[in-house]
């Protein structure tokens, strides 16, 4: 009886012990996915910031140490403010992009016009190879949010395109066209990952966080990034808007 007893009490322990195992076999498994995800940020800011503080620097060195004209010197602090933004729109990104992670990237809903959402991301585009044509058409979303991903798809076009660009809006998607270096197969497949770019140049400052806060914000209002491309060709990357147009407010 006795013998038993301690046999129940031995598998009762054991039982336990495999499910605190299984249960520190996961707090590691997510310890280890934190610490990698860190390892990407600070590599990629790392690499990233590089450039435009160097620039930064190298102008304001040479306004401090020579007696430059006046319009050099307006012109080397456009090219300062400039970078500046630059890295601005970088913190941003990754300050989005750890609120993504953290799943505390919360939406918070409102109806207006995805058409004037669209003119007023536009007007800080200093551009004059976007092409638009416009619907007007009303919808239920983050306007905050949705702005975001309508400027970093236009800014991803802008990137890889030397020609004018297309920005479409219809009943039913949302558009962005380019003529630009276009995206083979295998990389169609990857382009929503984080930290992944097409090209690794030194003037893209993009982080490679682009499409990936995208496709993460499009989710969050059931729908998703959609990319159509050919190498040398160009890309259209577009998503079905049906699932933001309230109907109540489109009458």
């Amino acid at each position: 009886m006795i013998k038993k007893f301690f046999c129940q009490n031995e598998k009762e322990e054991i039982k336990n012990l495999k499910k605190e195992i299984e249960k520190l076999k996961k707090e590691n498994k997510k310890l280890k996915f934190q610490n990698s995800f860190k390892d990407d940020v600070i590599s990629a800011i790392s690499h990233e910031f590089k450039n435009p503080v160097s620039i930064i620097n190298g102008y304001i060195e040479t306004i401090l140490s020579s007696n430059l004209p006046k319009e050099l010197e307006k012109k080397f602090l456009t090219k300062i403010h400039k970078n500046t933004l630059r890295l601005t729109g970088l913190i941003d990104k990754l300050y989005l992009i750890t609120k993504i992670e953290n799943k505390k990237l919360r939406i918070q809903k409102s109806v207006f016009r995805f058409d004037e959402a669209i003119k007023e991301v536009l007007a800080g585009f200093d551009e004059n190879r976007i092409k638009t044509n416009l619907l007007p058409v009303k919808i239920k979303a983050d306007k905050n949010l949705i702005q975001i991903v309508i400027s970093n798809l236009i800014s991803n076009a802008l990137k890889y395109s030397k020609k004018d660009i297309e920005v479409n809006l219809n009943e039913k998607y949302f558009e962005v066209i380019d003529k630009g270096i276009g995206i083979d197969e295998k990389n169609l497949r990857l382009i929503k990952e984080k930290f992944f770019r097409i090209a690794k140049n030194d003037w893209d400052n993009s982080l490679g966080l682009g499409l990936y806060i995208v496709e993460k914000i499009l989710k969050l209002h059931h729908t998703h990034l959609q990319i159509k491309s050919k190498v040398k060709k160009g890309s259209k990357f577009y998503f079905d808007i049906t699932s933001l147009k309230d109907k109540e407010y489109l009458l």
